[in-house]
């Protein structure tokens, strides 16, 4: 299979099985588009229209309607040349800020190894390292913490493949990952290192850590979605981008986790 569809295949069962764990979510397999709410996480990325085929053009204002009538910020994550036709009708509906995520995966013998000696890393187990992993993440990202708590509530965490990570330097908590393996793929996701602890290669390392993990659990294909600020330290691991997202909002909207 394709690397590029193998990673959209394992985002849209990731979602599904968030949306079966968070309260008043929504996952459906529409014609020719995902169609997702998550009303307890009220960002763009998490609510809206993942579009399959072109076909999904004519139904995207009634989707994006729905989204919006919960009083939530609506997204249209889309594919690099794959739908055309669904980036045309949402820009005419309003959705014109767009954001460009790469994909980007890895096999074992792509990772490279980013070992920081001073950072500890450590697999969160109890209630007080998941309010720290959120507290560091909200930080990260520049997120109010409310807005990220679902993602490390029992429902989620409790996941079977669900893994948070922590790293620490001299007691201290410095940055944060999740990786999430589901059927011979493990994803990676919220990972998160505060600005004042950032050029020391923490966020690389609990990374890769992660990979490694998710490896040893039966995965043969590690995966995620870079942001702007992260896409250079993933390339230096041996992540390799195979598709292009593009996430399209309404203007001024918070856009993405990544």
């Amino acid at each position: 299979m394709d690397e590029g569809l193998r990673l959209h295949l394992a985002l849209c069962t990731v979602a599904e099985r968030l949306a079966g764990a968070l309260e008043g979510a929504r996952f459906e397999r529409r014609d020719g588009y995902v169609f997702m709410t998550f009303p307890t996480l009220p960002l763009p990325s998490f609510n809206g229209v993942w579009p399959d085929e072109d076909s999904a053009a004519s139904a995207l204002g009634g989707a994006l309607a729905e989204v919006e009538a919960e009083g939530i910020a609506a997204g249209v994550l889309t594919r690099s040349g794959q739908t055309p036709a669904v980036d045309e009708a949402a820009r005419e509906l309003g959705l014109t800020a767009a954001e460009r995520i790469p994909g980007m995966v890895a096999n074992a013998g792509d990772l490279i190894g980013a070992a920081v000696s001073e950072l500890e890393i450590v697999r969160v187990e109890t209630a007080d390292g998941f309010a720290q992993a959120l507290a560091l993440a909200a930080d990260g990202f520049g997120l109010p913490a409310d807005l990220l708590a679902p993602l490390y509530l029992p429902g989620v965490t409790g996941l079977d493949g669900f893994e948070v990570y922590l790293g620490r330097v001299a007691g201290r908590d410095v940055t944060t990952a999740a990786g999430y393996v589901v059927d011979g793929d493990v994803g990676i996701f919220n990972v998160a290192t505060p600005a004042e602890r950032r050029g020391r290669g923490y966020g690389a390392a609990i990374t890769a850590s992660a990979v490694r993990e998710g490896f040893a659990a039966g995965a043969d294909l590690a995966y995620l979605q870079s942001s702007a600020l992260g896409g250079s330290v993933y390339r230096r691991l041996g992540f390799r981008e195979v598709v292009s997202y593009e996430l399209l909002t309404r203007p001024a909207e918070v856009t993405a986790i990544s």
